[in-house]
């Protein structure tokens, strides 16, 4: 009853401010901040009408149309070693997701994200074997708190040979509180997974994640935007790296050391920042986020890989004069892969994911010692689950592109009705609005 009370405010809502709603707009998206105004406006995008279209006015949607997302190795580098890295997007926890019904998950998407050096996703629930597991609720009158199961994420980890780097700041982290946080990073380190983002003491947070592959030395970074009202407790902000990234007068302090520390002290070749930000529920980044990311790339960070808002957005290749070297390079910023595992009742857009592959190649130029990424491919992938009544009995990813070239050949192998096809082409149309169709591998 307090649901449906709760929606018809929120489509109130949504029908008076119809044209304005469209659009993106220029505020936080922070749920330990949001006033009355904006919580309506996020249960209207949540219920009702995800936002498909750029902040108004501001070319958003044109720049990232007219972008070249094209990396070639460029005349006279003389490459001596190389890498291959791929990510995935937010790994959440769902009832509809179980061990039982996710025997097919995998199969069109490992050959692209897990035949790779290194394998990186971001890990939006804590998995706290101590206590009973947590799901997202049917209906979100607050944030959820979430818990996955010691079982589940052997799903995804695969003893290694699935993901295997794991980025932990996120709003969710603080979801079983300070307790649960560490007891995530207990379980983690004891299946000897590497994560950053979140730590147990000041120290561990200072000593981020190092990985050496190939004699290519790459550091990774993590941050969240926020941790669903639930504050960092006081003394102890070394738990979550938590930055108001979506305001632009926020405090990258942090981000400066660090970048400083991994390019100085611990010598890498690439830095690769999770970052947990923009808006939820929208198919672009608002400008303050553009900004954010720009001025990242240009501390010396070289692919940000980002997440929150369930559904894709845009990638942006950046030209920047590398503070340490002097050398110009192109950074990479992917504003969202999507959700890589979720199950959402409400998001229609949240079905569509995006994995990404990158190479990276070391060598010398103008006699100069230089890392650079050469290489872009992108799959972008559909979340299938097969429901019998209330339950979820077959859950896996689907290559989406194969999958609608295989829908127009009237080759229905998974057996969509009629609403289920029309809604594929819609997500097909937004996925062309959205991604270079040039680099789908």
């Amino acid at each position: 009853m307090i649901t449906n009370i709760l929606k018809l405010v929120c489509w109130i809502n949504g029908m008076l401010h119809k044209n304005k709603f469209q659009y993106s707009q220029e505020i936080e998206g922070n749920a330990g901040y949001m006033k009355l105004g904006e919580k309506l406006w996020w249960g209207y995008k949540y219920f009702y009408h995800p936002v498909e279209k750029a902040e108004k006015g501001k070319n958003i949607e044109e720049y990232f149309r007219n972008q070249d997302l094209n990396f070639i190795l460029p005349l006279g580098f003389e490459e001596e070693s190389r890498l291959c890295f791929t990510a995935g997007g937010d790994i959440l926890a769902s009832h509809h997701i179980r061990t039982d019904n996710t025997t097919h998950l995998w199969e069109e998407a490992e050959d692209f994200l897990f035949d790779s050096d290194i394998c990186c996703a971001n890990l939006e629930t804590p998995v706290v074997p101590s206590v009973s597991a947590s799901f997202v609720p049917k209906n979100i009158l607050k944030a959820p708190a979430l818990n996955n199961t010691p079982e589940f994420f052997d799903v995804f980890y695969r003893e290694g040979r699935g993901i295997n780097v794991y980025s932990t700041a996120n709003n969710h982290c603080l979801d079983m509180g300070e307790e649960g946080l560490l007891e995530t990073l207990e379980f983690l380190d004891k299946k000897g997974c590497p994560h950053v983002g979140t730590a147990s003491n000041r120290q561990q947070r200072d000593d981020f994640l190092v990985i050496t592959k190939n004699g290519i030395r790459i550091a990774f970074l993590s941050y969240t935007f926020s941790t669903n009202g639930k504050p960092v407790p006081e003394g102890k902000d070394y738990l979550a790296n938590s930055i108001r990234l979506n305001r632009p007068d926020c405090d990258i302090s942090l981000i400066e050391k660090q970048v400083q520390t991994a390019k100085t002290e611990k010598n890498v070749d690439i830095i690769i920042a999770c970052i947990h930000w923009s808006l939820e529920f929208e198919s672009y980044p608002i400008q303050n986020v553009i900004n954010m990311g720009q001025k990242l790339i240009t501390l010396g960070i070289d692919i940000i890989i980002g997440n929150h808002p369930h559904g894709i957005q845009p990638m942006e290749k950046y030209s920047f004069l590398d503070p340490f070297s002097g050398i110009k390079k192109q950074g990479l910023i992917v504003y969202a892969l999507g959700d890589l595992i979720s199950c959402h009742e409400h998001i229609p857009n949240s079905r569509l994911n995006n994995l990404v592959r990158l190479k990276f190649s070391k060598g010398k130029m103008d006699g100069k010692n230089i890392t650079i990424i050469s290489d872009l491919k992108i799959r972008p992938m559909y979340i299938y689950s097969k429901m019998t009544g209330d339950k979820c009995v077959d859950f896996r990813l689907l290559h989406f592109t194969r999958l609608m070239h295989e829908i127009k050949e009237n080759n229905n192998r998974m057996n969509f009705d009629k609403e289920a096809v029309k809604e594929l082409k819609r997500l097909e149309v937004l996925m062309q609005k959205l991604l270079h169709t040039e680099i789908i591998e």
